[in-house]
């Protein structure tokens, strides 16, 4: 099946006619040639038109073919890359078509997540939606990596500037030009400009001009000129927030283009990063779990199929004896190929959850080996403090470090803004040196730069400029923005900390029924056990029918299977716990850390801070800026804290240990034993 589409420009699909009037102005004429001209002209412009038979030579079919074949074809970028070692080094999956003996590698929930994070340059997500569903593959451009930071750092573009394109603001720019005129006349002019961080700009300048035949053929002067803001844009904190004034750009650039906006988003990106890896983390955990559900199913499953084997084993020879009606017979051989297709799908399921986990931490998806959890669930009960819990998740969400410094940069930019809302009052002055000759450099004063020298040609400037646009509406509506911005971000804030409050009280109300149902589930298997005793002895002395015993049988596997899928999602709403309260990363003992810097980067670090500690002080410049950020969370000390536990002196309420399975509780089965037994 094709799907038709159209790729052909819009001045060629009208292919069997041309109309050419001066009122249809896009026509576009590719070729000027002469013949083809004059038959246009001789159409005239009365609507006539012309068709692919009046041209004197036609159109070769086989031509037009090979050019729309061409035009139309889906074509393929050309690029030399070489594919992961992780997809080339894969070999053919498992599946129930294709089983084999493969070796078992034992996996613990910390191999997962350490190779995750030495594996992975890009997050991977859960694939919810099946096959193509992947993030990496619907929003490529939206995926999280490593690079996040470092582009974000070296980000140019007004809004997602970095730390070092806010400080190229304050470089010296250097121009210079040089014109050569008709009637032997040459200007010539260079100059260094550099901004300064009150708002203000200096610049050094050194022109010259030549006309032959006059008085003096040189004309030249060097000089400084200074310019300072006194009300709009005026001062370090303007500087600092909104960069210097760009009269160009007017509202384009905003009052977001200063370093320490640069700063702030620079910690934003970093809380995504932080975010990306948290809820990584936690996929990982879930993957885990998931696929270590997959093998006590499969276990559970097989227990099941054995004992519909060994059932219908010995049925089928007491129908030969005569001793039991065909019948059981006939029902524990279709609750033997019952429990087979379960086992077979419990397999398949178990191949899923090994090759989803693969995918999460950056494994192939086949390397001859069986990943086995090691890691044994939480099997104590977790009975979490609410105020400490609220506490940590208030102090240590990452979302919400988010939001305070989206709020924090609103901040900064609305006095900005408000900065704006006065006339642009500057204090400009200039002095120059001015000097003519009949050369540019000689012996004598009759040069340029010795008339500087020995000529009073000095001259001087100062004064004020002023420019009010009249009712401000631009700059005020600037204003209003960000405090329309200002006040959803705040309100966004204490959205986000009722969210967080209500997912800790979901966490916790998920504990105690996961940890509810598990605990009922065991007793269950407890009693199913005593069940299918009670039902095989009565089946073996001939007192009860073997319905029973296979009714017994099949509810102790669902029994079983319904125990490790509670125990499972105890362990999952842990993982859900720990996320809700930000403490996810610390109970993995996962930090976030800046990479090893090469030589060049380190090099230029250290000269960078040597200039700053050998520059030259000002002792009349007052602008040190304010605390800007603390390692130490204020929520910690402005709310109240928990009165039975100090969260920065103790360890997590949360903090479990991994404990041995009880004596009386199912043991883990064989591994990925053979259906056929």
């Amino acid at each position: 099946m094709t799907l038709p589409f159209d790729r052909t420009p819009a001045r060629f699909r009208r292919h069997k006619e041309f109309r050419h009037c001066p009122e249809n102005r896009h026509f576009l004429l590719i070729a000027p040639l002469a013949g083809f001209l004059l038959l246009l002209l001789s159409a005239g412009c009365t609507g006539s038109s012309l068709t692919v038979s009046d041209l004197q030579y036609p159109i070769d079919p086989v031509d037009a073919r090979h050019s729309k074949d061409h035009n139309t074809a889906i074509e393929y970028p050309l690029i030399d890359n070489e594919t992961s070692p992780v997809v080339s080094s894969a070999i053919e999956p498992r599946s129930l078509a294709r089983r084999q003996e493969d070796q078992v590698r034992d996996f613990s929930l910390h191999d997962a997540i350490f190779t995750a994070l030495s594996q992975n340059r890009v997050i991977e997500s859960s694939a919810l939606g099946g096959i193509g569903a992947a993030r990496v593959l619907t929003a490529p451009q939206t995926v999280p990596s490593v690079y996040d930071s470092a582009i974000q750092e070296t980000g140019v573009l007004f809004g997602r500037r970095g730390l070092e394109a806010a400080l190229s603001d304050f470089d010296t720019r250097w121009g210079t030009q040089l014109n050569m005129n008709s009637g032997d006349t040459a200007d010539f002019s260079t100059g260094l400009q550099k901004s300064l961080a009150s708002g203000g700009s200096v610049s050094l300048f050194h022109n010259w001009n030549y006309a032959a035949g006059s008085d003096a053929d040189y004309m030249g002067q060097i000089g400084a000129q200074l310019r300072q803001p006194l009300l709009a844009g005026a001062g370090t904190e303007f500087t600092r927030v909104a960069g210097p004034v760009r009269p160009g750009f007017g509202a384009i650039a905003g009052v977001s283009q200063g370093v320490v906006i640069a700063r702030i988003n620079q910690d934003i990106t970093l809380a995504d990063f932080e975010l990306s890896v948290r809820d990584a983390l936690r996929d990982i955990e879930n993957s885990y779990w998931d696929l270590y559900l997959a093998y006590r199913v499969y276990d559970a499953n097989a227990a099941a199929h054995n004992s519909a084997h060994r059932t219908a084993e010995v049925l089928y020879y007491e129908v030969q004896l005569g001793k039991t009606d065909p019948a059981d017979l006939h029902q524990a051989q279709d609750r033997f190929f019952q429990t087979r297709a379960q086992l077979e799908l419990a397999l398949n399921d178990l191949y899923s959850a090994e090759a989803a986990l693969r995918r999460l931490i950056g494994l192939p998806m086949n390397d001859g080996e069986v990943l086995r959890p090691s890691t044994e669930p939480v099997l104590e009960q977790l009975s979490p403090d609410w105020e400490t819990a609220a506490n940590d998740g208030l102090a240590q969400r990452i979302e919400l470090r988010r939001q305070k410094w989206q709020i924090r940069s609103l901040k900064l930019q609305l006095d900005a803004a408000r900065s704006l809302v006065r006339p642009q009052l500057d204090a400009v002055g200039s002095y120059a040196v001015m000097g003519n000759g009949d050369a540019m450099l000689s012996q004598s004063s009759d040069s340029v730069y010795g008339s500087m020298t020995a000529d009073d040609l000095d001259t001087w400037s100062m004064g004020l400029e002023m420019s009010l646009p009249v009712g401000l509406r631009q700059s005020r509506s600037q204003s209003r923005n960000y405090e329309l911005q200002l006040a959803k971000a705040n309100a966004v804030l204490a959205a986000q900390e009722q969210s967080v409050a209500h997912d800790i009280a979901t966490a916790i109300q998920d504990l105690a029924a996961a940890w509810a149902a598990s605990q009922s589930n065991l007793r269950r298997i407890r009693a199913a056990e005593n069940h299918v005793a009670v039902r095989t002895i009565q089946f073996e002395k001939g007192t009860k029918t073997s319905d029973l015993m296979l009714r017994a049988q099949a509810s102790l596997a669902d029994a079983e299977v319904a125990y490790h899928q509670q125990l499972v999602n105890y362990n999952k709403a842990i993982t859900n716990f720990h996320l809700a309260t930000g403490n996810l990363l610390t109970v993995n003992g996962v930090k976030l850390a800046e990479g090893d810097w090469d030589s060049d980067a380190l090099n230029g670090s250290l000269m960078r801070a040597h200039a700053r500690e050998h520059g030259i002080d000002n002792p009349n410049l007052y602008s040190a800026p304010e605390v800007f950020s603390s390692p130490e969370n204020p929520f910690r000390r402005n709310r109240m804290a928990s009165p039975t536990s100090d969260p920065e002196q103790t360890e997590p309420a949360t903090e479990q240990q991994p404990v041995p399975p009880a004596p009386d509780a199912p043991a883990p089965g064989d591994v990925l034993r053979s259906s056929e037994n």
